[in-house]
């Protein structure tokens, strides 16, 4: 008798989109986003389907060849087991990294089948609740040749829709800083919060504390990433020197750098990337965890996923003339929905969303 839950088909595909105009992250220079998408199919023919940026890693060729193999055949409706069955065969070449990412995006579709097959949003299987989520907006990216007045009407423009966080990337010029930041304090509603995304930009603290000395009085909801995760002791001497309060974590494939960042006191804020971290399997873990230790958990883009985490999200524009940092938003139909800065998850079965066909041919795939 065949088991219609068993999973038949795992298919990848890969789109680039170009931004129109070079973004400077810390040390490095984005030109384009490119996404990895997964589709996975179970016997019965229910289909679950993901998608996350690529990095300009190989996320495809690293799906077919060392995820697939390992998921074929198990039971769709128990991702968890199927997690650990990833994560065990790919054991020889590591569980962190690349090969985390790919088996987050199997993961994440997994979930999708199986709260289809239950009737069932993801949230609702998670136990995390409808409640709308705080929504964080990534505002503004001070690009070479942009001013801080032109910063800071993107802004401020965006901030009166009702956002309670607000982000902006950090600029290497200090003097650029010190100026953007008293123009948003004295422009931004008041109860906006205000986050800097220094994207690892940092050498070490002696030079973070430096340069925040540089930008003045400092009224920040939090400042975001500014060492590499793994420098623990450095983020805690930033938190304790500067008295700000410090989210780390964009990007980590690793929960123990994430556990150990809270261990050495180093972090006020989580930063979870749910894919990166291995999928919704390995993050609703890591939110229990934080949350046992009243550690706050913000999610890193793909709010479509993290919605059903119970925890908050980051979104870019979502208006219909897109936004020039991050093209996401038109690769999915349905997802969370977004009013004054705050994000309901779907009520749709699954994920509560799907990715354009036209951008995306699963024709291929491997069974």
């Amino acid at each position: 008798m065949t088991n219609l839950t068993a999973i038949t088909r795992v298919a990848t595909a890969t789109r680039s989109l170009a931004l129109p105009q070079p973004l400077q992250l810390g040390a490095m220079t984005v030109t384009r986003r490119e996404y990895a998408a997964v589709q996975v199919e179970a016997a019965d023919g229910i289909r679950g389907q993901s998608y996350a940026l690529s990095r300009e890693a190989p996320m495809a060729e690293i799906i077919d060849r060392l995820v697939t193999p390992h998921v074929l055949g198990a039971d769709s409706d128990d991702p968890e087991t199927v997690w650990d069955r990833a994560i065990r065969g790919s054991a020889i070449v590591g569980r962190v990294g690349l090969v985390r990412r790919a088996i987050g995006l199997v993961d994440v579709a997994l979930w999708d089948i199986t709260g289809q097959r239950a009737g069932k949003p993801v949230w609702e299987l998670l136990g995390s609740g409808d409640a709308p989520r705080p929504a964080m907006l990534v505002a503004a990216y001070p690009t070479p040749g942009k001013s801080v007045s032109e910063v800071v009407d993107e802004v401020v423009g965006q901030a009166a829709e009702g956002w309670p966080l607000v982000k902006i990337s950090r600029s290497p010029d200090n003097a650029f800083m010190r100026e953007l930041l008293s123009r948003l304090r004295e422009e931004l509603p008041e109860a906006t919060g205000l986050v800097v995304d220094v994207g690892f930009g940092w050498r070490d603290s002696d030079q973070a504390l430096a340069d925040l000395r540089e930008w003045g009085d400092l009224d920040l909801a939090w400042l975001e990433d500014p060492l590499l995760p793994e420098d623990a002791e450095g983020c805690a001497r930033i938190r304790k020197g500067s008295g700000l309060t410090v989210a780390v974590g964009d990007e980590v494939t690793d929960p123990r750098v994430l556990r150990a960042l809270v261990e050495h006191e180093a972090v006020d804020v989580i930063r979870l990337d749910v894919v990166a971290i291995g999928g919704i399997t390995a993050a609703h873990r890591l939110v229990d965890w934080a949350a046992a230790r009243g550690t706050a958990v913000s999610c890193h883009v793909y709010p479509e996923v993290s919605v059903h985490l119970g925890v908050g999200v980051e979104t870019f524009n979502r208006g219909a003339s897109g936004n020039p940092y991050d093209p996401s938003p038109s690769l999915v139909r349905g997802g969370p929905a977004f009013d004054s800065g705050w994000a309901s998850p779907p009520s749709e079965p699954g994920l509560g969303f799907t990715l354009d066909p036209e951008l995306f041919d699963f024709a291929g795939g491997v069974a």
